[in-house]
């Protein structure tokens, strides 16, 4: 038989074709690439505003501007208070020196004006001495004096003195009391005292023997002496003892240290106990001067003249000594000597 016509069977189900592309996983898959991308970038958005916020990044600059500025700002103010400091420590130097300043002017003019209106201390020279003395003997006279005005110091070795070639050298101390009178004011008791001023008040020998007695004698005397600097002073017989000068203990002392002494005198008020009338033995005395005085006489025709003496509100110290001389040239000398001084403190 022949073989009929095939009929056809039922169809094998077919095979599924892939789509193209596999579009529905690639969408899956796109999106979770852009879930991914925006997570990242809001993440990185987080991240760059946080570091941001922190000053990491972006405002970093301003910041160390900021930091610049403010250290500048800093340094200007301590600048300016250094400068304001500075200033102040200027202003108050200079108030300083301003008041330093008014202080010494008003200083200056004030002692410019005790100045004026005091008088200037005169000098009395050693020149103007030496030319008197020497006019009557180069080895036998010597003068001393002093301006003492209040300014010299008891006893001191510094005073002015002017003085003549023989002014250090020793004389015969005849009629010199000081030394008794200034030695019981320093070291006696009330009683040496009493009898020293009875001695200068009246030249009294027996009063200053027991003034004399009371400092612990002559050697008392001396010490006293030697321990104020007096160097030519040596004391060695009592006052009024001709017999003791006869047989040479002498009373020596220099017209420099009686100078010395005249000044002590008058430190310790001692001046107007010395009252001898010099002018009526022929000492001629300046009209203006007021002369406190004492006198004495000894053996080698010994002639002295002790005095301290004002004028034109001025005080001075006078000693003249002589030996082989007499009492009319002593006079004399003494006479010229005052003359002299008086025109020095009217000076």
């Amino acid at each position: 038989m022949a073989p009929g016509p095939m009929t056809a069977g039922p169809a094998a189900p077919a095979s599924p074709e892939p789509p193209a592309g596999r579009p529905g996983g690639d969408h899956t898959k796109a999106v979770v690439i852009v879930l991914i991308a925006l997570i990242c970038v809001v993440a990185l958005a987080i991240g760059l505003f946080v570091t941001h916020s922190m000053g990491l990044w972006g405002a970093q600059p301003q910041a160390q501007t900021s930091v610049q500025s403010t250290g500048s700002d800093a340094s200007d103010s301590a600048d300016d208070g250094t400068t304001d400091s500075s200033d102040a420590k200027s202003k108050a130097k200079k108030n300083t020196s301003d008041s330093a300043k008014d202080k010494n002017s008003d200083d200056s003019s004030k002692k410019s004006s005790t100045e004026k209106s005091k008088p200037s201390t005169p000098v009395i020279t050693s020149s103007q001495l030496s030319d008197i003395a020497d006019s009557y003997s180069s080895s036998d006279v010597a003068v001393s004096a002093m301006v003492i005005d209040g300014t010299y110091a008891d006893s001191s070795e510094d005073a002015t003195i002017a003085t003549t070639s023989q002014s250090g050298k020793q004389f015969v101390a005849a009629g010199l009391y000081l030394p008794v009178y200034l030695a019981a004011q320093d070291n006696g008791d009330d009683n040496a005292k009493a009898q020293a001023n009875a001695m200068m008040g009246s030249m009294d020998n027996n009063a200053g023997n027991m003034a004399a007695a009371a400092v612990g004698g002559w050697s008392g005397v001396n010490s006293w002496a030697s321990s104020h600097g007096y160097k030519g002073t040596s004391f060695n017989r009592d006052f009024g003892d001709v017999a003791a000068s006869n047989a040479g203990y002498e009373n020596y002392s220099s017209s420099r240290d009686a100078a010395r002494m005249l000044a002590a005198v008058d430190a310790k008020g001692g001046a107007s106990l010395m009252n001898v009338d010099i002018a009526s033995e022929g000492v001629t005395i300046p009209s203006d001067m007021i002369v406190h005085a004492h006198r004495g006489q000894g053996i080698q025709d010994t002639w002295n003249y002790f005095a301290i003496v004002e004028a034109n509100g001025h005080k001075a110290a006078v000693a003249v000594v002589t030996q082989y001389q007499g009492q009319s040239v002593a006079a004399d000398l003494m006479s010229r000597v005052l003359a002299s001084v008086d025109k020095t403190l009217g000076q």
